[in-house]
């Protein structure tokens, strides 16, 4: 009997950050099916936190182990002959991440299989030197959008690049049961993060949170849709936090509803933005979900990311996509999502036609295994 190829998933964010698990999930899938007899242990979370409910995995073991020391990771990377390593956007600040590359080096250190980075979106701005030194040690990149690929081959050349969409695009949806209040049919969705709220970004709280409250206005007075305010990472306050500077100036409104539950996984949220008529998001994951459920969406854009995956479904981005940095006296957000109601039927129709080709793509990274 053959021996099963050992993959290796380790993935660097927080899985109470639901982008992250949709991340997961996705990989799991994409690996099963295109080596459906391979042992996949997947490594993932601080000290203590493991995903407990991904399908068909045959291991899954903490980043940490009880000393604070990544010694189950550098076992498992011994015996892979595979080493997926999730890049998402954690290069993509202006100092790099430190550490994860150091845990990548730790990692090389240990591993004589092929070593893959998925999943990347890196703004050319942040591609410093230590991001470059760390990267090109990989036997094969993929990036998630054509921005962060175009960097990408001319940094390290086509042969050893790849652009793949986001593998959450293929995430199947759970059912769940509706909140109260939830009206089908009649609802745009609002998530707003504590990341855009920081300043770094280009503009500041206060307006941030004006161009909510007028886009939030003008929906109650304008039209007859309700509000549905979605929190999209659900540990320690993060979305909620965020969230609850809007809810409270509407928590008598009965059009505006808040999504309070963490029991939620990302299927079951995607499944709730899926029955949306609109998206309006900061989060990326919680767009991938909009978009790949043909739901017309407007981005709160900080990273290349959403630039990259609206340019990639539309050819131009400018529509679909809000930089904070253009958040200028409150009116914008607004603006930009006149455009969006006016034109769903289009939008839809659009993403009805470009979306099975764009989730084939993604199933398509499998080629690389």
């Amino acid at each position: 009997m053959a021996r099963k190829v050992k993959i290796l998933i380790t993935i660097h964010s927080l899985l109470y950050n639901r982008g992250s698990e949709a991340v997961l999930r996705s990989i799991v899938m994409i690996c099963r099916y295109w080596k459906p007899d391979s042992f996949i242990t997947v490594s993932t979370g601080e000290e203590g936190e493991i995903l407990k409910d991904v399908l068909d995995v045959d291991c899954i073991i903490p980043r940490y182990d009880a000393t604070g020391e990544i010694s189950y990771l550098l076992s498992a990377a011994r015996e892979a002959d595979i080493v997926l390593v999730t890049g998402a956007d954690n290069f993509d600040g202006p100092n790099g991440n430190r550490r994860l590359t150091e845990i990548n080096t730790r990692l090389f250190c240990e591993t004589r299989g092929k070593t893959i980075i998925y999943d990347c979106s890196l703004n050319q701005t942040n591609f410093i030197e230590s991001t470059y030194n760390d990267l090109k040690r990989f036997s094969y990149i993929t990036a998630r959008e054509s921005l962060t690929y175009n960097l990408f081959i001319n940094k390290f050349g086509k042969d050893r690049v790849g652009l793949y969409p986001d593998p959450a695009f293929i995430m199947p949806m759970e059912k769940c049961n509706l909140p109260a209040g939830f009206e089908q049919g009649k609802m745009i969705g609002i998530n707003i993060s504590n990341l855009i709220l920081s300043g770094k970004y280009g503009a500041s709280e206060e307006k941030i949170l004006l161009s909510y409250f007028n886009l939030i206005n003008y929906i109650l007075e304008q039209t007859d849709y309700k509000i549905f305010l979605v929190q999209h990472i659900v540990n320690n306050g993060f979305d909620l936090e965020a969230l609850g500077k809007i809810y409270k100036l509407y928590e008598k409104e009965k059009r505006v509803i808040l999504m309070k539950t963490e029991l939620l996984n990302t299927m079951q949220i995607k499944y709730l933005i899926s029955k949306l008529n609109f998206l309006v998001t900061a989060r990326t994951h919680a767009s991938i979900a909009a978009y790949s459920t043909c739901v017309p969406t407007l981005v709160v854009s900080y990273s290349v990311k959403s630039v990259g995956i609206a340019k990639d479904l539309f050819e131009d981005s400018a529509p679909y996509i809000l930089p904070l940095c253009e958040m200028k006296d409150g009116t914008e957000l607004q603006k930009k999502f006149e455009f969006i109601l006016k034109n769903e039927d289009v939008i839809r129709e659009h993403l009805q036609e470009v979306i099975p080709l764009y989730k084939m793509q993604a199933l398509k990274f499998g080629e690389v295994l």
